[in-house]
């Protein structure tokens, strides 16, 4: 099949028809140009090039108007001003039989690619559309003229050889030129390649004109110029492959065979009473042999580019699954280690507070047995009192650590959830009456589906330690808006920025880490806990902070018109 992506499919085929008309006209007249005026048949037939590569880049269902075209077009621009007669039609179609056979058989059997980056495409092109299919149209086409009585049966070996002989030049030639160019174009080149090879072109002619210039008499069967041509191939080969080496070829060709035509160059020179196309043999072999290799090397080089490229690819896929599946099992691992905490916080919890409220309940009545001479006595008590309240405390963090949380959602405005959070905070913290704060929220926001009071413990959270950042004051500011759709769900944002020192990035890289705090009477499960109701809540945590410019947490929750639609 060909290939899925070229050049000329986005064309209308209007458009490809009539592109393919003036290119198969111009290649018959240049054809009729190379034919020798004592042969019949032309040493190189472009038109066998082009009606294959046409074929080999179109659609099946193109094919017919294709066929009719070649058919139609040959006789009328092999002689011109004349009427074409019927041998020449039936000529004409022995040609198309033969590029449809050669096109059928690379299309359909041999899953050929009109890239031709593959040493495999090249092999098929030549064996099955140079040396196999033009036997058919050199077959019929010479048959035909000796029946018509133009060639004596005597010579129909010769002629057919020199008919098959053009054909397979004509494809060799002209057909890797279009096929490579067409599927391919200048996909992947910069600024500097094509004038790179504009370059090696242009050297190319000058060199072989050069050379080409020399008269027959002046040479011999070693002229320096069966060599000359190697170095601009092997260039084009290795950096422009198949694309720059079917240019290569088409422009020696160009140069070669006119000189050749003409009588200058090493090819011209042959025995007494030759013909021009016996003259021909020996560049059509030089031509041939320059061409296979030229391609063979030029599509084993842009196989193994195609394979550094596939493994380059293969090598990125593998490092991204590779880091994937590295985040993936940190993750695995974090949550089992947090599986695994929590119902060790759970037991421990569970087995301390009995004991605690004992205790509590025995320092309690011994204060009020202790009288108030007994000084050292009753300050001892306070000090355990304080201590069974912290361990109190610890232990309710560990219960909420410890619980599933699994909030109950209900679509209400998040505005007096952050209110009753900052207010519990405040009345809980004595430095809140030297912070100034400040509350922002835009108008019109529409409902979040939250549990409010697991909501109300997380901002809570996040408000205490925010106040517990300016011991001796400063500034909170609060905002409550909406921002832009994230994978399509909308969202609200609730900003909580303090005027404290921030927090240095070695604790930032640490700040969510359960029983992880830098207070001497914290437990270091605050931060852990929010960030849990907030992903119990579909939402998300962020925290930027800068040392000593202060620190804002963000939460992200899913409004309520986004959360009905998902479900």
């Amino acid at each position: 099949m060909p290939d899925s992506k070229h050049i000329l499919q986005r064309w209308h085929p209007l458009g490809r028809l009539g592109l393919f008309s003036l290119v198969y006209s111009a290649s018959t007249a240049l054809g009729m140009r190379l034919n020798a005026s004592d042969e019949h048949f032309s040493t190189l037939w472009p038109p066998s090039g082009v009606l294959l590569a046409a074929l080999l880049l179109s659609r099946f269902r193109d094919w017919p108007a294709l066929l009719l075209a070649a058919v139609l077009l040959k006789p009328l621009t092999s002689f011109p001003g004349h009427l074409p007669h019927l041998g020449g039609f039936l000529l004409s179609t022995g040609s198309a039989l033969e590029s449809l056979a050669g096109a059928f058989l690379l299309r359909r059997y041999a899953g050929f690619r009109p890239s031709l980056e593959r040493v495999r495409d090249v092999l098929l092109l030549v064996g099955l559309g140079a040396l196999l299919s033009t036997l058919l149209g050199a077959t019929s086409g010479v048959t035909l003229m000796a029946l018509r009585g133009q060639i004596p049966w005597r010579e129909w070996g010769g002629q057919w050889r020199i008919f098959w002989v053009g054909d397979a030049m004509g494809v060799l030639l002209v057909a890797p030129a279009l096929l490579s160019w067409s599927t391919r174009g200048l996909e992947g080149w910069g600024r500097a390649r094509p004038l790179e090879l504009a370059a090696l072109l242009g050297v190319l002619v000058l060199a072989v004109d050069l050379v080409f210039h020399l008269g027959p008499d002046n040479t011999s069967v070693y002229h320096p110029v069966s060599y000359l041509a190697f170095p601009f191939i092997l260039w084009a080969a290795l950096r422009f492959e198949v694309r720059g080496t079917s240019a290569a070829m088409v422009a020696l060709t160009a140069v070669a065979l006119q000189h050749t035509l003409e009588g200058n160059g090493p090819f011209a020179a042959g025995p007494p009473g030759s013909t021009s196309t016996a003259r021909l043999v020996f560049l059509q072999s030089f031509l041939a042999a320059v061409g296979v290799s030229g391609l063979l090397l030029a599509a084993a080089l842009g196989e193994r580019r195609l394979a550094q490229e596939k493994a380059t690819l293969l090598n990125r896929e593998l490092r991204q699954s590779l880091h994937a599946l590295a985040t993936a099992q940190q993750e695995l691992v974090r949550r089992e280690r947090m599986a695994a905490l929590g119902e060790l916080s759970a037991s421990v919890a569970h087995e301390v507070r009995n004991p605690l409220g004992v205790i509590a309940n025995s320092v309690a009545a011994l204060s009020r047995l202790v009288g108030p001479e007994q000084g050292t006595s009753r300050e001892l008590l306070g000090v355990m009192g304080e201590e069974v309240a912290r361990l109190d405390h610890l232990i309710n963090g560990l219960l909420d650590f410890a619980r599933p949380q699994v909030p109950r959602l209900r679509p209400q405005p998040i505005g007096p959830v952050v209110d009753g959070a900052l207010e519990a905070a405040s009345r809980a913290q004595p430095q809140a009456g030297h912070v100034r704060v400040t509350r922002e929220e835009e108008p019109a926001l529409p409902d979040a589906p939250l549990d409010a009071q697991l909501l109300h413990l997380a901002l809570s959270n996040l408000f205490t330690n925010a106040l517990q950042a300016m011991p001796q004051g400063g500034t909170l500011h609060v905002r409550l808006g909406s921002v832009p759709a994230r994978g399509g769900v909308p969202l609200a944002r609730v900003s909580i920025t303090d005027s404290g020192p921030g927090i240095p990035p070695e604790v930032m890289a640490r700040l969510f880490e359960p029983f992880y705090t830098t207070k001497a009477s914290g437990t270091g499960l605050g931060l852990a806990i929010v960030r849990r109701i907030v992903e119990a809540h579909q939402g998300s945590v962020e925290v930027h902070s800068t040392p000593g410019q202060g620190t804002t947490f963000i939460v992200l929750l899913p409004l309520a018109q986004a959360s009905r639609s998902a479900a």
